[in-house]
């Protein structure tokens, strides 16, 4: 990964997030307007771009990339988990508090951010990987982050079956069977995916933009909360699978998917299971504000110094 590369590309997104904001703040944008955005992102682009990235043309390492995706993924979920209850229990958070802590920094936001990065950064093939971290994500959020803000602890199986895991099963079956979309359908998905980046990162700036209060800076739980997650998590990581040996590509994707911002669905999970929705909101807003950032810094220390 060229740090002048990620220099640019990171400005990019940086700058179709300020015009959202400024688009939100002269009310070009409004709550109604948002919610159809975020519909279209959630079940048109989104599921078209991770489809369109099935037909790229791949070599011998894109298949055991992929696998290596999904282990490290998976053993990052556990790890997390772990270190978040730990820590929840250091911190002396209690239910629903401790539920919405460790959900925040569990689940990152691999969707809204984290597909147009792994696009930006690495074209088709980081999409296709990134589908596969989407993946584990739709199936642990509709599980186990349920469990820990639900009073009744019960887990909804239906939800699993959304636009998101069904879309990601597609892509993955696509590309592991070889199978060979008809070019009109493949452009067709193409184009509707191209929409996926500036969708995404106007919202994200129109969301930031109703970050209206500097005091939310100042609670020391959504500050631990930043630093964990956007910091701590992602260079642990890179850390932990440099010293193991992972080759570069795997390594850039993982640390990406990782340094992401807490997932804003984090929020309205926690306002459907009345679990500190106020409290999550702002650590989503604030997450995401600060990620402008932290992933300069991340990319910094990545290019600089895990990946020589």
């Amino acid at each position: 990964m060229d740090l002048q590369v990620a220099v640019n590309q990171i400005s990019t997104l940086f700058i179709i997030m300020f015009i959202g904001l400024i688009a939100k703040k002269v009310k070009l944008i409004d709550k109604t307007s948002e919610k159809s955005m975020s519909n279209i992102l959630l079940y048109i682009s989104l599921p078209a771009l991770m489809l369109s990235s099935a037909n790229i043309s791949y070599d011998s390492n894109t298949l055991p990339n992929m696998m290596q995706v999904f282990y490290i993924t998976l053993i990052q979920y556990f790890a997390v988990i772990v270190f978040a209850n730990i820590t929840a229990k250091l911190l002396k958070f209690k239910f629903p508090l401790s539920g919405a802590y460790i959900n925040l920094l569990t689940f990152a936001n691999v969707g809204f951010m984290g597909f147009p990065i792994a696009n930006a950064f690495f074209g088709p093939v980081g999409l296709l990987y990134a589908t596969v971290a989407n993946l584990l994500f739709n199936i642990f959020q509709w599980t186990y982050a349920i469990l820990v803000i639900s009073k009744k602890g019960k887990i909804d199986i239906k939800r699993l079956f959304n636009i998101g895991t069904i879309s990601a099963v597609l892509t993955i079956t696509i590309f592991l069977l070889h199978i060979k979309l008809p070019f009109i359908i493949q452009n067709a998905l193409d184009l509707t995916g191209k929409m996926t980046t500036p969708i995404s990162m106007i919202l994200i700036g129109s969301f930031i933009a109703d970050l209206d209060s500097i005091k939310s800076f100042f609670d020391w739980r959504v500050i631990t909360i930043a630093v964990f997650k956007l910091l701590l998590i992602p260079f642990t990581v890179a850390i932990a699978l440099n010293a193991l040996g992972v080759n570069h590509a795997v390594i850039s994707i993982c640390v990406l998917m990782a340094a992401m911002p807490s997932a804003s669905t984090n929020a309205i999970l926690a306002k459907q299971f009345d679990a500190e929705a106020a409290f999550t909101s702002v650590a989503v807003f604030v997450t995401t504000l600060l990620f402008l950032f932290s992933l300069p810094l991340v990319i910094f220390v990545l290019t600089n110094f895990v990946l020589k």
